[in-house]
């Protein structure tokens, strides 16, 4: 039994490590100058121990964009409403990160299916945000509003204002991020309860 539990968490470990590894490939060379090849040279193993867990490259990078999301979805869980306007800047630094501006904002949207990207999107964004929302009606910080489709554009201004900021010249994206910003805190301020 132990020697079975020790062979689970080794192969969880290694599956760890291809995502770890290819992540940064897939964010240092897109999908599509990424080889298997590659991953299994820059790990130096097997094509067997690869393909024992993922069947091909493309699986790998579904679940890069999964364990990326996964992660973000987390800071929604116990998250106060105050913590949340203050990390409102913090999006935008998403932005800066080349690994997830390559993955997620260059490559997701041609390599994913439609049915995988929202799945991704539902699970780990949507789901997160809405459940948020429905949290903060209850603790009476923001007026009650149909969550789910405001999940959707909440969503909707994150990811227009990262796909902006991957486009604005240096000199211009601290002044965006300021912009991006004080319009979405305008809008969780629109949100609130006024209490008098």
């Amino acid at each position: 039994m132990k020697a079975m539990s020790q062979k689970i968490l080794k192969g969880q470990e290694t599956k760890s490590t291809i995502l770890n590894v290819a992540k940064k490939m897939f964010g240092k060379k897109g999908f599509a100058e990424t080889s298997v090849e590659g991953i299994i040279s820059e790990l130096q193993i097997t094509k067997g121990a690869l393909y024992h867990h993922f069947t091909n490259k493309r699986q790998i990078f579904f679940e890069v964009c999964r364990m990326i999301n996964e992660s973000a979805s987390r800071k929604w869980e116990n998250m106060s409403w105050n913590a949340f306007k203050k990390s409102i800047p913090n999006l935008w630094d998403l932005a800066d990160d080349s690994d997830f501006v390559q993955i997620w904002i260059r490559d997701s949207y041609s390599v994913l299916t439609k049915e995988e990207m929202i799945s991704l999107e539902e699970h780990y964004i949507k789901k997160p945000i809405q459940d948020f929302l429905e949290r903060m009606v209850k603790e009476k910080y923001i007026e009650n509003l149909p969550s789910f489709e405001e999940a959707y554009i909440m969503v909707g201004m994150i990811n227009q204002g990262l796909w902006l900021l991957t486009s604005v010249d240096k000199k211009n994206k601290a002044k965006t991020k300021q912009n991006l910003t004080k319009i979405i805190l305008n809008y969780l301020h629109l949100r609130e309860i006024k209490k008098f």
